[in-house]
């Protein structure tokens, strides 16, 4: 029913992946697959939502109306089986923002905020950015599958000084699905030691068989009411430009937390396109999700093959999620610097530098296969030569 083999020209729509002028990532010549929005078209009843409302000629203050909440609701029982409450939710324009709010709202500066690299790297800037101190669990990687490091979690978690844990489920940039086990056992060590999890789960939708996402709202009370997840439909339906995402806890206290501290720092407001373009999604969107997964999967698997056939020293594991690949240039056994200019300037590959999301990045980049086969045809050919050479 879609086109996902469309190529959309975003030059001239000041597109930050197209468009930017950042050498690193898209230089003269370069292809940009960095920055994680899609390069297709997003479902036609979204489109069609977005013309309806700007048909209207006013676009004043809107208020979050109550169908953006029963949307989500409705959405996560479907795609979930999870029941959930709309006086759980609270609307921020964006998870970003979120993530500063939460750190800001559930700690003091000085504190000690866990997160699990390498990972998104705002959140060491919502850390930091707040005068709080990062702590870093690596994660254990064993045949290109990570794993959480439970001793190094347990340690750090007890030390009083760690009042937050931002988890990334599930993860970017390495693309693991946690599994429920794993997630309660991170719980109760959460929850033993008196730390926050805040979860951002913004690509919950985007995970492909036979791998299933686990809501960390949906574990137990005593696990799930010590937590805050963020949810957007920002990445499933490729909305980032709209800025409108969710807060979700059973917690009240915490909610109420939230809300205080998103109003003193001026996020109470939604985007209005961003409300109609998100209820659309939640509400017609499934089939096109659907198709886009299948697609997104067989692109990995592409880009998958394709490096072991052709680039043996370079490999990618077909992620459990998200559309990020986490490609591994170790046995090339060049340093970064020497690898950066291997994409750059040799194979003109603007792909997002493994050391962004940690030290742990060292020897990978990470790719972006949201966009049509053609352009991964390219890239990979583009990386072959350059290894070539």
């Amino acid at each position: 029913m879609y086109d996902f083999d469309q190529r959309i020209e975003r030059r001239g729509t000041d597109s930050v992946k197209w468009e930017i002028q950042n050498p690193k990532v898209n230089g003269e010549g370069m292809l940009p697959l960095w920055v994680a929005d899609m390069d297709f078209a997003c479902a036609p009843e979204i489109t069609e939502a977005l013309i309806k409302r700007a048909s209207h000629p006013i676009y004043g203050y809107t208020l979050k109306s109550n169908a953006l909440y029963q949307g989500l609701k409705e959405w996560i029982h479907k795609r979930f089986g999870v029941e959930v409450e709309v006086s759980w939710m609270t609307g921020i324009p964006g998870v970003v923002p979120g993530i500063h709010v939460a750190v800001e709202a559930y700690t003091a500066p000085g504190d000690g905020v866990l997160i699990q690299t390498p990972v998104y790297h705002p959140f060491y800037h919502a850390v930091e950015n707040r005068g709080r101190h990062v702590v870093t669990s690596p994660l254990l990687e064993r045949d290109g599958r990570y794993e959480m490091n439970w001793d190094d979690l347990a340690q750090k978690l007890s030390d009083p000084r760690v009042k937050l844990m931002l988890l990334c489920t599930p993860h970017n940039p390495i693309g693991r699905v946690w599994t429920r086990e794993e997630l309660v056992r991170l719980g109760r060590l959460c929850v033993e030691n008196g730390v926050l999890v805040v979860a951002d789960e913004i690509h919950s939708d985007l995970v492909y068989e036979p791998n299933v996402h686990t809501p960390y709202y949906s574990l137990a009370p005593e696990l799930a009411n010590q937590s805050v997840t963020f949810l957007s439909a920002a990445k499933t339906f490729n909305l980032a430009g709209l800025y409108t995402s969710y807060l979700m806890t059973e917690n009240q206290q915490l909610l109420r937390d939230f809300q205080v501290t998103a109003s003193k720092m001026g996020y109470e407001n939604l985007n209005l396109f961003g409300m109609e373009a998100t209820i659309a999604a939640y509400q017609h969107g499934e089939a096109w999700l659907e198709e886009l997964l299948i697609y997104l999967r067989r692109n990995a698997a592409y880009v998958h093959e394709f490096l072991s056939t052709r680039i043996p020293g370079v490999s990618m594991a077909i992620p459990e999620a998200t559309y990020l690949g986490w490609m591994d240039f170790r046995q090339l056994g060049r340093s970064q610097a020497e690898l950066n200019k291997l994409i750059r300037e040799d194979a003109k590959l603007g792909l997002h530098d493994g050391t962004t999301f940690g030290r742990d990045g060292a020897g990978f980049m990470r790719i972006n296969f949201a966009c049509p086969r053609s352009i991964l045809v390219e890239a990979m050919e583009r990386l072959e030569h350059a290894v070539q050479k």
